[in-house]
């Protein structure tokens, strides 16, 4: 007796390539930055009204902790986030780069991190090194206001990646 040949008609066809193996670890990644980014906010937000005053014993193990947020999970996430994107953009080049939506959204992106980057690491700094309420009041809500515009850019590039809109 022999079997009865199988025919796929719910499953997955095959033939997509590297997309999938390349979309969920962005997508994992991604998730993963906009959690930090909302985890440093929430924490610099909460701990302003108590934490981050000058005579507090606790300020420094707070920065110290945001820091250690930043620098080994933060941005790591998004530096694979971006090489996820780039090896995802590199299969069809041509096809992606004549899209409006992609346009935007690369504009998008050199004009997001870089400008969040340099502000927010300014801020830290002056917060770090504050030693009186004129320079750590403003530096804690500069550098808050700092990380809610980056967490709104990148919400705002999740939409347009998502939605992709005609533009």
């Amino acid at each position: 007796m022999s079997k009865p040949s199988y025919t796929n008609q719910f499953g997955r066809i095959g033939g997509r390539g590297l997309r999938p193996w390349l979309l969920l670890p962005k997508v994992i990644a991604f998730s993963i930055y906009i959690g930090g980014l909302a985890t440093v906010l929430g924490i610099l937000i909460v701990s302003r009204f108590t934490l981050l005053d000058i005579g507090d014993p606790h300020r420094t193990l707070v920065l110290d902790q945001v820091g250690r947020l930043m620098v080994f999970l933060v941005v790591p996430a998004l530096l694979l986030a971006i090489l996820f994107g780039v090896a995802l953009l590199l299969q069809h080049p041509k096809v992606f780069l004549r899209m409006r939506w992609m346009q935007v959204k690369l504009v998008s992106l050199l004009i997001l991190i870089p400008s969040s980057h340099f502000f927010c690491e300014t801020r830290f700094m002056r917060l770090r090194a504050a030693t009186d309420h004129a320079t750590s009041d403003p530096a804690s809500r500069q550098l808050a206001f700092g990380l809610l515009i980056a967490l709104a850019g990148s919400i705002w590039i999740v939409i347009l990646g998502r939605l992709k809109p005609r533009l």
